[in-house]
């Protein structure tokens, strides 16, 4: 697939067929997806790839925890965000939600619970990085979350970011016995779409170019 096409074109989905992606097509697809640029190139990523039945035990001791915890999709900010980011999360809430009400769930129920369940993908790269480094470190951590998810329409798997899971980091790092020193900062839910389900028709806009965007001469 051409570069270009597959920014222009790919979408985040959020139900996968229970069919397991290849090992050998995950390798290249991280692969590919480590050319991501880093400062200095430490490449401070590390990435947890979990598959087929232990990623099932990983959503359902998730799901246990969300039902204790309710910790829940949200922006996650420390002051209030201005409209203008927030109209654009309604606007998606709003449109997604009458394609999860075809589907016999509820807008918030499907958000939530299938993040923990990672949408029914049947691999997820669980990316951490390592406390030795400053925060500024995890731009290189969305160079590669946009290399990856990138690399993955290339080779033609389909993928979601997911955060919410970071807010369930210790039961993570518990299950997989990832250490201490590790931070959790995103998943990303790797597989192949469900051609029929009625969430993946949903295709998110992109603000004008000037509303983003500030030109200085």
């Amino acid at each position: 697939m051409d570069l270009l096409e597959a920014i222009r074109t790919r979408s985040s989905v959020r139900a996968f067929r229970d069919e397991p992606v290849p090992r050998r097509l995950l390798e290249q697809v991280l692969l590919d997806a480590t050319r991501a640029p880093s400062a200095i190139n430490m490449q401070p990523w590390d990435v947890h790839m979990v598959l087929g039945d232990e990623r099932k035990r990983l959503s359902r001791r998730l799901l246990r925890s969300f039902k204790e915890r309710a910790v829940t999709c949200g922006p996650g900010a420390s002051r209030p965000i201005p409209d203008r980011f927030m109209a654009r999360a309604r606007y998606c809430a709003d449109a997604m939600t009458p394609l999860v009400e075809r589907m016999g769930s509820d807008f918030k129920t499907y958000i939530n619970e299938g993040s923990l369940n990672f949408y029914g993908a049947p691999a997820v790269a669980l990316i951490f990085l390592d406390e030795c480094f400053p925060a500024e470190r995890m731009v290189d951590v969305g160079s590669l979350v946009a290399y990856l998810v990138l690399s993955a329409e290339g080779h033609g798997v389909n993928s979601c970011p997911i955060g919410l899971v970071q807010q369930y980091e210790d039961e993570i790092k518990d299950q997989l016995n990832v250490p201490e020193s590790k931070k959790l900062i995103i998943s990303v839910a790797l597989g192949f779409a469900e051609p029929d389900s009625p969430v993946n028709e949903f295709r998110s806009p992109r603000a004008d170019l000037n509303e983003v965007t500030r030109w200085v001469d």
